[in-house]
């Protein structure tokens, strides 16, 4: 009998020693917890940014990208005079680079055909034969650039020194460049609005 019971209690202090204690269980539920929400918090962020996306959708996507495209070709833009660089409401003309050759590109609005068109001329085809630069800006029938826009409309920057102040205006007359240019497009959705500033203006 006393070797049975001795047994027992060996048996059951073995059992106590091979339980968790409190402090045991307090700190892995709170590894366990701090472990889930970091889960949950990339998983939450993971969806919203996939909802955004979602609600951007092709066409979207592509106005983005060809108005990224013309910012980037006009920031482009080299140091220039009149008529390299012409702006009214509906078109402008900078020197830029065509296929690496010196030509000045042209943006301009159809509101016949509800196109934005994209015309690049190199400096020989607008230059005459007496060597000056035609002043006309000729709308050259251009490549598509972007289909379906409801109203184009391009913007100049001026610092206004009588008010010294920044004032836009739709037609640039003066013989440098302007401090920016605003370029607004508004298709059947939604309206898209880009602003770019010339760094060597």
């Amino acid at each position: 009998m006393p070797l049975f019971r001795f047994f027992c209690l060996n048996k059951k202090n073995r059992f106590y020693q091979a339980g968790f204690s409190l402090v045991e269980l307090l700190i892995a539920v709170s590894i366990f917890s701090v472990v889930i929400i970091a889960i949950y918090s990339t998983f939450s962020g993971g969806m919203s940014v996939f909802r955004k996306v979602i609600n951007v959708d092709l066409s979207q996507q592509k106005v983005l990208l060809k108005i990224e495209r013309f910012a980037r070709e006009i920031r482009q833009e080299q140091p220039c005079r009149k008529p390299l660089f012409f702006g009214s409401k509906t078109r402008v003309s900078f020197a830029g680079f065509s296929d690496l050759i010196p030509s000045r590109i042209t943006y301009y609005y159809d509101s016949q055909t509800n196109t934005l068109l994209r015309v690049s001329e190199t400096l020989p085809e607008i230059t005459a034969s007496g060597g000056s630069i035609e002043l006309e800006v000729e709308a050259a029938p251009g490549s598509i650039f972007l289909k379906g826009v409801k109203e184009a409309k391009f913007t100049y920057l001026f610092l206004d020194l009588k008010i010294n102040d920044y004032v836009w205006l739709e037609e640039w007359p003066y013989d440098y460049l302007p401090v920016a240019v605003k370029l607004m497009i508004r298709d059947e959705r939604q309206e898209y609005v880009k602003t770019v500033f010339l760094p060597r203006a």
